[in-house]
């Protein structure tokens, strides 16, 4: 039987984002989903936990987006004069962004270890228990993915990048063809978002996915509201992935070829 795990990211980002997680879960195939404890609404989105066990719930470590979490005075490389992140936008193009001594430099790793702790004691404290699983957002660098694996080192808890790696995940991240521009480009453009067809993806490289024992499905569904504009210019694909992980033909297709939906729990607590 093959294993699925379908993943959303970003539990917490706003109203409209949560409310299109819990939907996406209650009325779809989304199984894990990474909190952003940083975000006001995090004490929404914790509200649902409870009441869905077979649910993992981890976090998505986040630095670009809202206010931090740490004292913005221990971080003043990450945020801004408000104490809010620098947003992604501005940061990949910072020329300095394009190489390894320049991204660690706009990162230097005591302040990102010090707020990527920080937001995973928030997590417990909102929680009162460990996340599920680790879990990376929007750009990466390297003292973001050390401290990432500094603090799964510490606690116990998994790196998801990793756990796909020692299982061979297939995903369609592996194909560059099917990613959408507007999720990689950092710019907003609404037809690109609003073209996006995950289910499409999934279902024109099925072949591909389903070669291994284990496939990963991801994405950030979501309901749209003006807060969500006013944070990213990932936003309007995000009903995109909702409607997939809902969606009649996925459900059919995971019943059709025999796949069984799965969470990080299975794959390490054995």
């Amino acid at each position: 039987m093959k294993k699925l795990l379908v993943q959303g990211d970003d539990f917490g980002f706003t109203k409209g984002v949560t409310y299109g997680i819990v939907d996406a879960i209650d009325n779809g195939i989304l199984r894990n989903t990474g909190l952003f404890a940083n975000m006001p609404s995090a004490t929404l989105a914790v509200s649902f936990m409870k009441d869905r066990p077979h649910v993992c719930f981890g976090i998505d470590f986040n630095i670009v987006s809202g206010p931090s979490v740490a004292d913005p005075k221990e971080i003043p490389h990450l945020v801004d004069e408000n104490g809010e992140f620098i947003r992604s936008g501005v940061r990949v193009r910072d020329p300095r962004f394009k190489t390894e001594e320049g991204r660690r430099e706009m990162f230097p790793y005591d302040e990102v270890y010090k707020e990527l702790r920080a937001q995973y004691d928030r997590f417990v404290e909102l929680t009162g228990k460990k996340p599920g699983y680790l879990h990376g957002h929007s750009i990466q660098h390297e003292h973001y993915n050390e401290a990432i694996h500094a603090i799964s080192e510490e606690t116990g808890v998994p790196y998801s990048h990793d756990i796909q790696m020692q299982h061979q995940f297939k995903n369609l991240f592996q194909i560059a063809k099917t990613r959408s521009k507007a999720s990689t480009s950092k710019v907003f453009d609404p037809m690109e978002q609003l073209n996006k067809d995950p289910l499409n993806d999934i279902l024109t490289n099925q072949d591909y996915l389903l070669q291994g024992e284990y496939i990963a499905i991801g994405g950030h569904p979501g309901f749209v509201d003006n807060e969500l504009l006013n944070l990213t210019t990932l936003s309007l694909e995000r009903v995109k992935d909702h409607a997939m992980m809902t969606s009649k033909e996925i459900k059919q297709w995971i019943k059709d070829n025999d796949i069984e939906l799965i969470t990080y729990y299975d794959l390490y607590q054995k």
